[in-house]
């Protein structure tokens, strides 16, 4: 899929070009003169909404926002759309907000809108308050430059809207969708179309289908059944009623809630392989959408006694996990390290000599784990660095992976 895109000004005395731009659209031919991957000057080449081929859903958690962090380069956003989702359960509201704006600017510097949900926190205290609660927040929030060398103009987001979410709600973010300017994103979190429930959404959020990125969420799915396959595809064709949308991807995820095992195993990629079974049956248009490395639904944190990782391969998951203390491979690591960070260097160390690894080079999270596998690397007692590590890895493989 050829990627469009659109041209926005860092200087926001050239907007009239804001103008020609439209003008350029409404005839077809904005596209063609504005395929530039680079920014130049005061010329930023931004991806358009739903001009993606995966779809990759991440929590509002340290290890996520550090592998975000780490992306630099805009080869690894052309192809992947990020939906970041604020938890009720994670840091504070204060917190989340500092790190999910960081991480909007810094994707949209390199050419990427994100789409945002904020479903899991509406009403809470601390997430925002006037009618566009934690919404309204980030826009008012990314609407200033944080210094004089930031993007001076307002940076937009996509809104998520569920389709279990009540009327007045979903009336406040179908005006913050057009306010922002860039559409929504309807996240259905069902395998079962209901066709007046979403006659009832459409028709309260006052948004165009054309303008809408669908989203269908199986939340966790461990195997590939014929059945599921079968209800998946009739709800898409449901759906398809109600369009043509923007993109259709089905999102889902195969990592359990708790790893049992120690040492190495693999368990196939059920994402992967529901995906290539819709597309099979002719479904060509849906798109595959995952959760990264983590279990799709938000459990507790507790205080484990093992380290793992989660590592991202062609069909296939890669596990590695160690109980801490109980290795008997601490002959090549610093005696000033806590348990946990030497632990992590036997995981990595487990990883980098398998098949699977794909090179130190091929991200930020495979230089650091290639680094803590032969001894070196700092600050690898912290619990967010497996997830960190395994997240970029992950985002780097979806980023190149071939389309089926």
């Amino acid at each position: 899929m050829s990627a469009f895109w659109w041209l926005t000004l860092a200087n926001p005395r050239l907007v009239g070009f804001r103008l020609v731009a439209d003008a350029l659209r409404r005839r077809g031919i904005y596209s063609e003169i504005c395929n530039l991957p680079v920014a130049i000057g005061n010329w930023r080449a931004v991806i358009a909404p739903g001009e993606f081929r995966t779809l990759v859903a991440l929590r509002a958690k340290q290890g996520e926002f550090m592998a975000i962090n780490a992306v630099d380069d805009m080869e690894h956003v052309r192809t992947l759309q990020s939906l970041l989702e604020l938890e009720a359960a994670g840091m504070a509201p204060a917190k989340q907000f500092d790190e999910i704006e960081a991480a909007v600017r810094k994707l949209y510097k390199l050419g990427r809108h994100v789409i945002v949900d904020a479903s899991d926190v509406v009403h809470l205290a601390g997430f925002g308050g006037g009618p566009a609660g934690a919404l309204g927040e980030l826009a008012d929030r990314l609407a200033y430059p944080v210094d004089l060398l930031d993007q001076q103009e307002p940076i937009p987001f996509i809104p998520v809207i569920r389709s279990d979410t009540t009327g007045h709600q979903v009336a406040m973010v179908g005006r913050l969708c057009h306010e922002l300017g860039l559409g929504g994103a309807l996240r259905v979190r069902t395998a079962k179309a209901d066709r007046a429930t979403f006659e009832r959404i459409l028709e309260q959020l006052r948004v165009e289908s054309p303008d809408l990125d669908l989203i269908i969420d199986l939340q966790y799915v461990p195997d590939v059944t014929i059945q599921l396959t079968d209800r998946v595809g009739a709800t898409i064709g449901i759906l398809g009623e109600f369009g043509p949308f923007r993109s259709m991807s089905v999102l889902s995820g195969s990592v359990p809630p708790a790893l049992t095992q120690t040492s190495t195993w693999e368990q196939p990629r059920t994402e992967e392989r529901l995906w290539e079974s819709l597309v099979r049956g002719g479904v060509v248009e849906v798109r595959l959408g995952d959760y990264g490395v983590v279990h799709p639904l938000s459990t507790t944190a507790y205080a484990s006694k093992h380290v793992s990782m989660t590592y991202t391969c062609p069909d296939h998951w890669l596990y590695s996990r160690e109980r801490m203390g109980d290795s008997g491979d601490e002959a090549r690591q610093p005696r000033t390290e806590n348990p946990r960070a030497s632990t992590l260097r036997i995981v990595c160390r487990h990883l980098v000599e398998s098949d699977s690894f794909s090179g130190p080079d091929f991200s930020w999270g495979d230089h650091e784990i290639s680094e803590a596998a032969d001894g070196r690397g700092t600050g690898l007692g912290s619990t967010n660095k497996p997830v960190a590590f395994a997240t970029s890895h992950h985002l780097a493989y979806l980023a190149t992976r071939t389309a089926a």
